[in-house]
């Protein structure tokens, strides 16, 4: 049986602007629904869903938590063979984007930063909160033109308008979703030293790019789907031998972001199973079963 692919994000999120694109460019035929830019989300707490971050994927009733995640099962199980060049620096690739794009979000307008916004985004973006975040701008502005200066002369370097040439990777993926966000939701490109003049081939990369538009769910329509489908994941299917965790299956676990502030946002379950690179847990009531990776995440028995 074949299980639905739902893809949950809102638009202006620069993660799962990524996410949809590498799900387009791999050839994947998904699905998205839309999700409130800020808390809560009620449509993901009727699932038992508690996790704060934006994207996630759903496959039936397996969700991937972390863009990590999302690429991989992407990668290993829905795309189309070839349809994305992949290569073994791939990981380094998606270092450099993740920090151009951290870097970028000394960009973001003042008018963008409500009450409401802030309040939101401290537990997990701390430069939000920073009293000096008015003065920020013009050294992450010189910052961000060195990013793409990278990409212009070294990324690009055999004329483009990919790393490849004519062939779109997973690494320009990793390395342009940042800046394209930058550029087309932070205003970057109406900054001088910023334009198609400064950077005509890194320009034709992002306007090369395939649009991602997916068909949208309504909640009812997700909903529905998620209930009825099954499990599409092969495992884990218990707790893997030596254990970092030092927990049983079947002990009731909370997950939360070791980047984000303490005790903030935990998701709670029952653990599952662990691999060398994930832990999975289900939650709610009707078996939803949740995939999140090792990496970057705290994981304690209850």
């Amino acid at each position: 049986m074949v299980q639905p692919v739902i893809h949950f994000d809102y638009d202006f999120s620069p993660y799962g602007q990524k996410t949809k694109l590498i799900l387009t460019a791999a050839g994947v035929d998904y699905k998205k629904h839309d999700q409130p830019i800020v808390l809560p989300r009620k449509d993901l707490e009727a699932l038992g869903i508690t996790y704060r971050r934006i994207p996630l994927l759903a496959i039936g009733k397996d969700f991937y938590c972390d863009s990590s995640k999302v690429i991989d099962v992407t990668m290993s199980k829905l795309a189309k063979s070839g349809a994305l060049i992949t290569s073994p620096v791939d990981k380094a690739y998606e270092d450099w984007g993740a920090n151009a794009f951290l870097e970028a979000l000394g960009l973001i307008p003042q008018q963008a930063l409500s009450p409401d916004f802030v309040k939101d985004r401290e537990t997990i973006f701390p430069i939000v909160k920073r009293p000096d975040l008015k003065t920020l701008r013009p050294s992450a502005l010189a910052g961000f033109q060195s990013r793409c200066k990278q990409v212009e002369d070294i990324f690009l370097a055999n004329g483009g308008p990919f790393i490849n040439g004519d062939k779109l990777s997973l690494a320009d993926i990793h390395v342009v979703f940042g800046l394209r966000w930058a550029m087309n939701d932070l205003g970057a490109a109406n900054d001088a030293g910023c334009g198609k003049d400064a950077f005509p081939k890194l320009w034709k990369m992002i306007e090369s790019l395939p649009p991602a538009k997916p068909e949208v769910l309504s909640t009812d329509d997700m909903h529905t789907q998620i209930k009825e489908s099954g499990y599409s994941a092969d495992g884990p299917t218990g707790v893997m031998k030596d254990d970092a965790y030092g927990i049983e299956a079947g002990t009731n676990v909370t997950i939360e972001s070791f980047d984000a502030a303490p005790g903030a946002h935990p998701q709670a379950g029952k653990l599952l199973g662990t691999s060398i690179d994930e832990v999975v847990i289900e939650v709610g009531n009707d078996g939803v079963r949740l995939h999140f990776p090792r990496i970057g995440y705290i994981v304690r028995a209850q």
